[in-house]
Order: structure tokens, then C-alpha cells, then sequence
């Protein structure tokens, strides 16, 4: 195959020198001019290709092409914008920002970085990409940080308010799952652009009452920041959503949806996935073991059969760990995790230790990442103190806020720049 791409641009060359005079090859083009920047269509090409494995790895369906392309165009076109604002005001994502940013993805995943990259290869990532994007999200953090977040007050009554709904209120400790569809309406719209939002809102919402599928939907219509995600905002509780979200949620049930919701960022439509009941203000702690081998082959199941079957004969757990368990960050602590609460580890692991009793080992599993087998070791209910109450309080808040007051100020940066379309 390299052989045969060197002959392929060789050739080019050749045919270039060959007709120089009558034509250019074309390398690339311009896409979007982007104030002093461009997008160029070799960005959508690699974009494309990265959503595809991500769309595989997640089971979200992704929208047609044309629309694909459509919202790729915009993403690219706000990032260009995000980059410019961060170099002007000397921010930036040095290396070793984002090489400490994905050494705890992949222990979040119970690897090291080169296990994690190996992984996302397998899957068919492109490694480059992937670290792109994780550079992206540092310098957007850094800007919201600088431009939002230094703005947004929590106030003591604020908190005394949420904490004492909090304890009043079982349910307020209830989280919820929720997707979500944000048709985007700024704030100097006029009347006719107001009306063609509130007739994309109801078409929205007739495809939903229809059958539509509320992911593929929101990838291609929302423009809510995890549209190409199929609109999951992942799990919440009640205090971390906006006032205007949480009066919806009163009346619903899983799998309702509601809408169109108004805020001053637009128009919102949402739907309940999931919910899990709280019961008031302590929390529900597990501990755990495991066992993990990295990859997807079926041999590591059967090498995690023969480990089960050995510790139920007599060897211990934390000696089989410490053999053959590929975790770096357990294998040497008998392939013991931490305490942890609900939505602290992958939704895999969280949930077959959910299943087991304590002192079971169960039957291996497959996560994204690999093969486990797990024993949890301990269950118990932990009682907030009123400090740490408090900074949990403040900081709900403080992300609600920040989170609103964010995707207004990404809106009005792209309001203020200068972007050309070109046309093929």
C-alpha cells in the first residue's frame, strides 16, 4: 500500500509538470474564510471520518450527508472562531495540558495512554484527531473560564436555598438523563426570524409524536453543542438544570417529551431518558475489585473464565490482579478501585456491579474498552457534611450558570466575526 501511494504521487507530479502551463492540481479548497482564517475541505473530510467511528462506538445514527456536512461546516466554523479569540487573548493548550487531559480519559477507562490509544486505533479513531479535539475543549474551557466564568456569583442564600430544597425534598436528589433539542433563536432576531423558529420547534416536535427517533433528530436539526451526540446531556440532577427545564421535569414521565421550552437562547425541546429516584441528601457508595484485560478479542474472555475459576479454587483475587490485570492503576492494590457514587465510572462497569451481591464475582463483560471481572466488596450510604453540602450546593449552581451564560457568549463571538461561505 506505501508503495504503491508513493507511485500515485509520483505520478502526480509528473502530470503536473507535464501541463503546467494549462492547469493547477488541486490540493485542497476553501470551504469557509473565517475572519483572518479558513475552513478547508480536507477539515470536513478528517471531521467526517471521526464522527463515523464515534457514531459506531456510541450507536448514535448519524444524519445524511448533506446535513452531516452541513453541521460539520458550522462546528468547524465556531471552532476557527474560538481559536482566534484564545490566540488574541495568549490562550492556549500547551502539550502537556493535553497530554495530562488524556491520561485521565484513559484511566477513566482503566488504561494507560498507550492502551487507550491502541484502543481508539483498533475502533477505528484517528489518534490525531482525537487529541485535536481534546486540545479544542482545553482552549474552550480556558476562554469560558476567562470570558463567563469569572463572572458568574453564587450567592450564600443561593445555597441555602438549594440545600434547603435538597433536604426537604427527597426528590430533588432524583437525576435524570436528558436529551435535547435546541433551536436557536439570538437575542436581536427579528420578527420573521422568531416565527421561522417557532415553526421548526412544531416540525421538531410533529416528527417526534410520529415515531422519529429523538437522537437522529437532534443531529441533524439541534444547535444545541451535543447535537452530534444525539442530544444527550447525560445525567443531571435537578438543581444542575435551568429553572425552565426543572418546571418541565415536574410532570414528566421517562421517554415524555416537552416542548418547545423558551429561554433567552432559543427555543428548547427535551426528552426524559432515564431517571433514578434519590432519597434525600446521603449518598449511596460502592467499592470494588476487578480484573481487566485491554482489547476486544474473544480469547481474553476465555483467559478471564480460567482467572474466575481460579480464584473460586483457592488463589486469591489480588494475586491474580497483580498477574495478569492490565489496570495501571489498580493491578498493584489487588485491583481495587475507590469509593465511588453512581455516574462515577463507565455505565458498563457501574451497572454489573449494580447487580452483583456483595462477595460475588460475576461472568466477564465486555466494556469499549476491554473484558472485566468484578467482585464488589462493600455498599454504604454516606451522609454529606454541611462544608462539603455546601461546595456541592456552590458548585451545581455555579455550572448551571456557567453553562447558560456559555453557549449566549459562543453565540454573540459568532454574531461579531466575519464568515464567508464559498460555493463549490
Amino acid at each position: 500500500m506505501k508503495n504503491g501511494l508513493v507511485i500515485l504521487i509520483s505520478g502526480a507530479l509528473l502530470l503536473s509538470s507535464a501541463w503546467s502551463s494549462a492547469q493547477d492540481v488541486v490540493l485542497d479548497r476553501i470551504v469557509a474564510v473565517v475572519n483572518e482564517g479558513v475552513v478547508l475541505e480536507s477539515d470536513i473530510a478528517t471531521e467526517s471520518a471521526f464522527l463515523a467511528a464515534e457514531s459506531r462506538a456510541n450507536g448514535v445514527q448519524l444524519p445524511t450527508p448533506d446535513v452531516l456536512r452541513e453541521r460539520i461546516v458550522e462546528r468547524l466554523i465556531d471552532q476557527a472562531i474560538q481559536r482566534q479569540q484564545a490566540a488574541r487573548l495568549g490562550i492556549a493548550a500547551d502539550a502537556g495540558s493535553v497530554n495530562r487531559a488524556l491520561a485521565q480519559i484513559a484511566r477513566g477507562n482503566n488504561m494507560n495512554t498507550q492502551q487507550f490509544r491502541d484502543a481508539l486505533i483498533q475502533q477505528g479513531f484517528d489518534y490525531n484527531h482525537f487529541r485535536k479535539n481534546i486540545e479544542q475543549q482545553i482552549i474552550t474551557e480556558r476562554l469560558v473560564q476567562r470570558e463567563v466564568q469569572a463572572r458568574v456569583r453564587v450567592s450564600e442564600q443561593e445555597i441555602d436555598d438549594f440545600l434547603r430544597t435538597s433536604e426537604n425534598n427527597a426528590a430533588q436528589q432524583s437525576r435524570f438523563r436528558l436529551q435535547h433539542i435546541l433551536v436557536a433563536v439570538p437575542a436581536s432576531a427579528n420578527a420573521q426570524s422568531i416565527e421561522a423558529a417557532n415553526e421548526k420547534a412544531d416540525g421538531i416536535l410533529d416528527s417526534l409524536r410520529n415515531g422519529g427517533d429523538f437522537a437522529t433528530i437532534a443531529a441533524a436539526q439541534s444547535d444545541g453543542s451535543r447535537a452530534l451526540q444525539g442530544g444527550d446531556l447525560g445525567w443531571r440532577q435537578r438543581q444542575e438544570l435551568p429553572s425552565f427545564i426543572q418546571t418541565a421535569l415536574s410532570t414528566m414521565d421517562v421517554n415524555d417529551v416537552r416542548g418547545p421550552l423558551r429561554s433567552p437562547n432559543g427555543l428548547h425541546i427535551i426528552k426524559l431518558a432515564e431517571k433514578q429516584l434519590g432519597d434525600g441528601p446521603a449518598q449511596q457508595e460502592t467499592r470494588i475489585r476487578h480484573i481487566f484485560l485491554a482489547g476486544t478479542e474473544a480469547t481474553l474472555e476465555q483467559r478471564l473464565i480460567s482467572a474466575k475459576s481460579r480464584i473460586e479454587n483457592g488463589e486469591g483475587f489480588d494475586t491474580l490482579a497483580a498477574e495478569i490485570s492490565e489496570d495501571p492503576n489498580s493491578s498493584n492494590n489487588g485491583g481495587e478501585l475507590p469509593w465511588y457514587t453512581q455516574g462515577q465510572l463507565p455505565e458498563v462497569l457501574e451497572r454489573t456491579a449494580a447487580s452483583l451481591a456483595v462477595g460475588v464475582i460475576s461472568e466477564p463483560f465486555q466494556t469499549q474498552f476491554g473484558w472485566h471481572i468484578v467482585e464488589v466488596l462493600e455498599r454504604r450510604e454516606r451522609t454529606l457534611t454541611s462544608a462539603s453540602a455546601r461546595a456541592e450546593a456552590e458548585g451545581a449552581l455555579r455550572q448551571r450558570k456557567v453553562e447558560q451564560e456559555a453557549e449566549r457568549w459562543i453565540r454573540q463571538l459568532r454574531d461579531e466575526s466575519f464568515v464567508e461561505l464559498r460555493n463549490p
